[in-house]
């Protein structure tokens, strides 16, 4: 028996896609009926409505100890996949509930019942950088300063419950992904670069980051699950972008004009106190705000080298998984 958990999230619905064609027996949880019909849109596009079916399907709260208690008896394998992105500062409570009390949470379940193996999705966020500019690799720490989002925070503390528990007994591996991109609910986390470009932004911004296809990151986490590491972790990143690239290449997976108006970060600060304000008088989340900020325009590079050299693991270029992720959306 495997448990999912984030299986209505852009990774999870993936993950259970894979599992569901390997045959395998899958528990998926959820928090509403209206999220599984996410990865019913995935299914629909990459598998069938019989695959679909297979899953079974429990309502739960990473908090609530004795729902998860139940589901893991008799579990072998957990996939944790749940995770709470955010860059708002009102959401900091909620990011720290979610991301490391219900890691704890499952971790320490996990233990009891005798889970033969776990896999975390952390991120790249729980990882540091190297002050000559050199390529962050599994072995850069993590340092907290004046520009650490709570995302980075949270997750930072969430894989050390992952590592606490690997001490305790936990045979687990963790997988740090660069920025995801895939087919998936595009009003959510990475996915709404994609919805973004697609509804004519035309601005970039002089920032770069690592990028990864979602059916990598399933890739690796199988790959992994089903071999004898243990207490490892792995960066997964295909390629560095620039912002302007990776825009560009999903306007042109669409067949859409390229971003052409540069932005510089003084109008973008301006742009962050305006947001503030409109979040103020409607209450909805902001689209861009200091966090976000920072990231859009800091030149970030991610290495794969371990991954790569250790087990083999051959990414897909970012043209093609742009390309293929874009003829999803337009289906």
């Amino acid at each position: 028996m495997i448990l999912v958990t984030g299986g209505t999230g852009l990774v999870g619905s993936h993950l259970l896609v894979q599992l569901i064609k390997q045959g395998e027996t899958v528990q998926a949880i959820y928090r509403s009926e209206k999220s599984i019909e996410k990865t019913r849109k995935v299914f629909q596009l990459t598998a069938t409505e019989k695959d679909f079916k297979k899953i079974k399907w429990v309502k739960a709260e990473l908090l609530d100890y004795f729902t998860i208690s139940d589901l893991m008896e008799g579990t072998d394998f957990v996939y944790h996949a749940a995770a709470k992105v955010s860059f708002a500062a009102k959401d900091a409570e909620d990011l720290m509930a979610s991301n490391i009390d219900g890691t704890a949470n499952l971790v320490n379940i996990a233990l009891e019942k005798g889970v033969k193996k776990f896999c975390y999705v952390s991120s790249v966020a729980a990882l540091g950088s190297y002050p000559n500019g050199n390529a962050t690799d599994e072995e850069a720490l993590w340092q907290q300063n004046k520009n650490t989002s709570n995302y980075s925070v949270s997750k930072y503390y969430a894989e050390n419950e992952v590592w606490r528990a690997s001490e305790e007994g936990l045979n687990v591996v963790i997988v740090n992904p660069a920025t995801i991109i895939g087919f998936g609910d595009w009003n959510e986390s990475s996915s709404s670069i994609i919805k973004k470009v697609y509804d004519g932004f035309p601005y970039y911004t002089i920032g770069s980051n690592g990028f990864i296809g979602v059916n990598d990151v399933v890739k690796a986490m199988l790959l992994l699950m089903n071999s004898d590491i243990i207490n490892e972790r792995y960066i997964l990143v295909s390629e560095n972008l620039k912002f302007k690239t990776l825009f560009s290449l999903i306007a042109k997976g669409f067949n859409l004009k390229e971003p052409t108006k540069f932005v510089s970060k003084k109008w973008a600060k301006l742009l962050v106190i305006a947001e503030s304000i409109r979040t103020l008088f409607t209450g909805k989340n902001p689209v861009i705000t200091t966090e976000s900020l920072d990231t859009a325009y800091r030149t970030k590079n991610y290495s794969n080298e371990k991954i790569t050299s250790e087990l083999n693991f051959q990414f897909q270029p970012m043209k093609m998984v742009i390309e293929e992720t874009c003829e999803l959306y337009l289906k």
